[in-house]
């Protein structure tokens, strides 16, 4: 009742204007009335939203879950949690067999780089566990103040931190990003990835990265596809993962590029898209234009960490 039954409890109370929070994250939800044999964590989910809805309808509420966080996302509890086993873990291994037990036991994990295949599975797997609605609002992320940051997880690459954030800026979802990842800040294990951001030397700032952040959060914010589109899995093999984003006004089509080597030509199938011989794509990264052919684009000189967000711009009757 303290917590949010009430009509002056703190959850509803800050709600109410002058203030108007937007939502609220709930930390370590995955420990929320639990205790021994006393588990609760569904029943208080329930009555949460419930609470909180009838006082604020747009409400977001998502909690923190390191773990598999799917049974409280089916509609009658909470609208989303970090998701890291839906996104950042697999995220991580993909690009670089980063494993999050490497911070505590470092002899126990394995660190070789997921294969697209098995990476793209695991996606999908918790992509298809939750109603699409849920999908879509689902809280992504690189990396957290209780994670090592993305840049020093793909050992200070910078080609692969911007493969990265264009995933997370077009992969359906609520993406957010970690203060200083914008400019390449480093940091592992917690305290280390807490580090002051460097507002007052600009010298210490990756300003391409920076401005290749910008450039993708206006896409992320514009794009109807990005913004409210379906999803459809493409190709996933080796080291290259593409998928489609399709709205009314827009179809997009995803590719990654992981390597480790870079990738002298590749012809990825996109006849299951819906795209027909003839039609053209523009990246709307770099410019660059591909033209489907007997059901496949053909990419040459792929390099380790090559990202492209394709637009189809014609396609023949």
């Amino acid at each position: 009742d303290k917590m949010y039954n009430d009509p002056d409890s703190v959850l509803q109370h800050w709600l109410r204007p002058p203030y108007t929070v937007d939502g609220w994250r709930l930390d370590v939800y995955n420990m929320t009335a639990r205790q021994g044999s006393i588990q609760l964590s569904e029943e208080v989910g329930r009555e949460l939203r419930r609470a909180l809805k009838a006082e604020f309808p747009q409400s977001f509420i998502f909690g923190e879950h390191f773990f598999d966080g799917t049974m409280h996302l089916q509609g009658d509890q909470l609208d989303a949690v970090m998701n890291y086993q839906g996104f950042n873990i697999p995220m991580w291994r993909w690009l670089a067999g980063f494993d999050n037990g490497a911070d505590h036991h470092p002899e126990m994990v394995d660190t070789q780089p997921m294969p697209s295949d098995a990476f793209a599975e695991q996606l999908t797997r918790y992509r298809g566990s939750v109603p699409w609605v849920i999908a879509r609002m689902q809280f992504n992320q690189l990396g957290s103040h209780d994670t090592s940051r993305i840049m020093s997880i793909v050992g200070e690459d910078a080609a692969l931190v911007r493969l990265g954030v264009t995933m997370l800026m077009t992969y359906p979802g609520v993406p957010c990003l970690y203060y200083g990842d914008e400019v390449g800040l480093v940091g592992k294990r917690d305290p280390d990835n807490r580090r002051c951001m460097p507002w007052d030397n600009e010298d210490l700032w990756n300003v391409d990265l920076w401005e290749f952040h910008q450039q993708i959060i206006t896409l992320r914010k514009t794009e109807p596809a990005l913004r409210y589109g379906g999803f459809q899995q493409l190709y996933a093999e080796g080291g290259l993962w593409c998928f489609q984003r399709q709205s009314p006004e827009q179809q997009l089509i995803v590719v990654g590029h992981r390597g480790p080597d870079a990738l002298a030509r590749i012809d990825i199938p996109v006849w299951h898209a819906g795209l027909a011989d003839g039609a053209r794509l523009i990246d709307k990264l770099s410019d660059t234009a591909v033209v489907v052919d007997n059901g496949f684009i053909t990419l040459t000189a792929l390099p380790r960490g090559a990202a492209h967000i394709f637009e189809v711009q014609e396609s023949p009757e």
